[in-house]
């Protein structure tokens, strides 16, 4: 039953509630009450029936159950407008558990991951298990699957006929549409996905990462490229405290002279949307043509320009909160919504203006586009649903002590009190990994028949002194011994598709990134989810390889023929039943394997991600072959079979 007919059903209780004429099922007196609509706080007592808000600062309503509120707050439940529950490894009836206790209520869970894998049958997997949990899960119909249909296949194909099934099975939006060039130039599979979102009257959720911020910054003059540096030095030492702002209004302005006629047409096509990529001031630019923000953990050092870039803005209206991906043990120790906000205001956010982001924005938005249930909640107000977390002392410490879920005490001292159902695993969903036979030989790049020594072959390389590993494409002559190349000096990946669609192993090269004399491998690698091999020699990338494909998919990594970590991954080759804890130590491992073979560990999938992933920038070889994003079409390794 939806929130709107369990309002209507028990209307006449509720408003004899209201009344004072029976006794309510909660009473919280002599608490401190945020309001998200004025920004003001007041102390008072909250009246609590049937799940609904039916008394504000009324003392004399009478109830079954009262809790002390002195010395606390009461603020409305987070609600997560966009999150990829897959990227936690644990389905939803475990994510629940974690997030209940961290006050958030309401999550629109975008499966994609597990789309890309087994299709609408992912889909129900995660609708299965979403049922009967102390946090309310709405659903995304994932858009873009495979990501980009020319570079790379996955498990799916999603048609707009299978979009409108997945709304029929309760999908309340779209999921992020990320294939920009092919929204904007027409592609009919997706405009008709698009019209699918339009005519069913449900939010399109965008993606939209606007990669102007490094081209309006060669726009400037040398002294106002130092007086951005400054500012940006000055975010990093003290988050945004003394940030300057004339730095970010001159980057602001040279965006303004860009050619954004990308974004006119994206818009034109989604209409009402919000976006969730975003670094600094190119989110102005998005509000400029009328895009709603998503604010999530800010990127590297560049908290203090995200957060400068929102807090002079006359109207907030248009700014949300959401966590998008969490690994499982920042999760556990950061925290998801609770973990963005608290990062945001140690910034320099206003802490009511984050938590009104996290609430009434994020439901107002989604009411606005169509999913009805949004309008009862975001607020504490009477007639509006009973989600509400009650914190220790200050606002600006974020302590939870209880969250109440619908009128229903779901957790208290950080810990859920809910009892959660165990999950249920379809027997397809443990039978995702279907590969080749892999030997040794699966990792040699063999060479076509040549009398020369050296044969001129592309490769991805990554510029000295890159913050981020992103590659480029470059050719070299790379030596040839006994029919293969001499890799002696590169990185191989491989790239495997896990889905029984091809028998070949594509294979390229890395110049400027190393895995020392080892290999990571991975079945969870976005977008669709390929087996992909990464490494220095191909014993241990056989190893690596051979582990996953015994755990039924997972992340491993190896060095010199030993096992540094491994985290089993067996439901969808993504997500995991065990238990949490264990879930979290093998994640803790495979981190300090990282570190071990020399690689960062803070973005654990940032190597899968920017090699083989063909929808964002740069050269990347997947399961087709190795993809020239400056062509827009997928290229030979060897340049003497160019035009073959």
């Amino acid at each position: 039953m939806s929130l709107l007919d369990r309002r209507i059903s028990n209307f006449d209780e509720l408003l004899k509630a209201a009344r004072g004429e029976l006794p309510l099922d909660i009473a919280i007196r002599k608490i401190e009450i945020l309001n998200v609509i004025t920004g003001e706080i007041l102390e008072g007592d909250i009246g609590i029936h049937k799940g609904f808000i039916v008394g504000l600062f009324d003392e004399s309503l009478k109830a079954n159950e009262n809790i002390n509120g002195e010395g606390k707050i009461a603020i409305p439940s987070f609600i997560d407008p966009h999150v990829h529950i897959e990227s936690s490894m644990i389905l939803p009836n475990s994510y629940s558990e974690i997030i209940a206790a961290q006050g958030t209520g309401t999550i629109f869970a975008d499966p994609h991951e597990i789309v890309n894998v087994m299709g609408i049958e992912g889909f129900n997997l995660m609708k299965n298990n979403s049922q009967d949990l102390p946090v309310r899960i709405f659903f995304d119909a994932p858009t873009c699957v495979p990501s980009k249909r020319d570079a790379e296949s996955s498990g799916a194909d999603i048609r707009a006929d299978q979009v409108t099934k997945m709304i029929e099975l309760g999908a309340s939006k779209l999921g992020e549409l990320m294939s920009i060039d092919d929204i904007v130039s027409g592609d009919p599979i997706l405009t008709d996905i698009i019209k699918t979102g339009w005519k069913n009257n449900i939010p399109r959720d965008a993606h939209f990462p606007l990669l102007d911020l490094s081209q309006a910054f060669e726009m400037l003059s040398f002294k106002e490229k130092i007086g951005v540096y400054l500012g940006l030095i000055g975010s990093k030492i003290t988050k945004g405290t003394h940030f300057n702002s004339v730095p970010t209004k001159i980057l602001i302005k040279k965006m303004r002279q860009l050619d954004h006629s990308t974004l006119n047409a994206y818009l034109t096509a989604l209409g009402d949307t919000s976006d969730h990529e975003n670094i600094g001031p190119e989110l102005r630019i998005k509000l400029d043509y009328g895009m709603r923000i998503l604010l999530k953990t800010p990127l590297s050092d560049l908290g203090g320009l995200l957060v400068e870039s929102v807090k002079k803005l006359r109207y907030k209206d248009a700014i949300g909160i959401t966590s998008d991906d969490v690994w499982l043990d920042e999760l556990m120790e950061d925290g998801a919504m609770i973990g963005v906000i608290k990062e945001l205001v140690g910034y320099g956010l206003d802490p009511i203006d984050a938590i009104r982001f996290a609430t009434l924005n994020n439901a107002q938005r989604l009411a606005r586009e169509g999913v009805k249930d949004m309008s009862l909640l975001g607020a504490i107000a009477p007639g509006m649903v009973a989600d509400v977390i009650l914190l220790n002392g200050r606002l600006k410490k974020f302590d939870v002590d209880i969250v109440i879920n619908e009128g229903n005490i779901v957790a208290k001292e950080g810990k859920c009190i809910s009892s959660i159902p165990k999950a249920k695993i379809p027997l397809e969903a443990l039978k995702t990994i279907d590969v080749p036979q892999i030997t040794e030989n699966t990792f040699l790049i063999h060479s076509p028949k040549t009398d020369k020594q050296t044969i001129r072959t592309r490769i991805l390389e990554v510029p000295e002194k890159s913050t981020l590993p992103l590659p480029m494409l470059s050719q070299e002559d790379i030596p040839i011994a006994n029919g293969a190349l001499d890799t002696s000096g590169y990185t191989m990946i491989c790239v495997i598709n896990r889905y029984g669609k091809s028998d070949k192993a594509v294979k390229g090269l890395i110049k400027g990134f190393s895995v020392e004399n080892g290999a990571i491998a991975s079945t969870v690698a976005h977008d669709s989810h390929n087996f992909t091999i990464i490494g220095s020699n191909p014993n241990d990338m056989l190893l690596a390889a051979k582990s996953i494909i015994k755990s039924k998919g997972g992340i491993t990594a190896y060095k010199n023929g030993n096992k540094l970590a491994h985290i089993p991954l067996p439901i969808g080759g993504l997500m995991s039943d065990a238990p949490i804890k264990n879930i979290s130590n093998s994640i803790t491992q495979y981190r300090k394997a990282l570190d071990i073979l020399g690689l960062d560990s803070s973005n654990p999938l940032l190597h899968f991600v920017v090699f083989s992933l063909p929808s964002v920038p740069g050269p990347k070889v997947t399961d087709l072959g190795l993809w020239d994003d400056q062509k827009g079409e997928l290229v030979p390794l060897f340049m003497e079979d160019e035009g073959n």
